[in-house]
């Protein structure tokens, strides 16, 4: 399983993705609907836990509030991460949102900034699909190391929207695998993921409605 580069061959300036690798993500993912399951049972009971403790508790002195008021936000937080990834694993629901809406969850998801305009061209995806190959595309391209940004650019053209993203010079050793989910994800959703500029640029293209 590979990708594309800017003519449409295999790449060349990325390895295939190894086999033993993907089935070892597969593998994985395979556990995920059991394991978020059992997760969200747990959240709900530590939820209850924390909801029981704020009665019962009366008038509580100001830290025990501090700390319950973080306890909750932090809970929150959790929830909003586990259905997340939970969306991932129901079968792909296409739904509008815009070009911009995904590159920005995608950025958040893997902790990198997109510099540069990114128009609200409307999309009809699997978000939650379309944004995990974004974050996956992200990740790669911002390299190593903390506070990771990139320059993006779009051009939107004959009913296509081309987002070109620069490539790290040091991209993660997942690099292969990475680039090739996304570009599995990118050609169900009728898009395409290619390598161009000897693999120094990322280029997806998506429809636009």
């Amino acid at each position: 399983m590979t990708h594309l580069d800017e003519h449409g061959n295999v790449c060349p300036h990325h390895a295939s993705a190894v086999a033993d690798e993907l089935l070892a993500l597969a593998t994985v993912g395979s556990r995920a609907p059991s394991f978020h399951h059992d997760l969200a049972s747990k959240l709900q009971g530590l939820m209850m836990a924390i909801d029981e403790i704020s009665e019962i508790s009366g008038d509580t002195p100001p830290p025990l509030t501090r700390a319950l008021d973080t306890a909750h936000t932090t809970l929150k937080e959790v929830l909003a991460l586990l259905n997340a990834n939970r969306a991932l694993t129901k079968p792909p629901v296409s739904a509008r949102t815009t070009l911009a809406e995904v590159v920005a969850r995608a950025g958040e998801r893997v902790y990198v900034t997109v510099r540069g305009s990114i128009p609200a061209s409307s999309l009809l995806v699997s978000i939650p699909a379309v944004t995990h190959a974004l974050a996956l595309v992200l990740d790669v391209a911002g390299g190593p190391g903390r506070g990771r940004s990139v320059d993006a650019s779009t051009i939107v053209a004959d009913g296509v929207a081309t987002l070109t993203i620069p490539a790290a010079p040091d991209p993660p050793s997942n690099v292969a695998e990475s680039l090739a989910l996304a570009s599995f994800v990118f050609k169900r959703e009728r898009g395409s993921l290619s390598c161009a500029a000897a693999g120094a640029k990322l280029i997806v293209r998506l429809p636009v409605t």
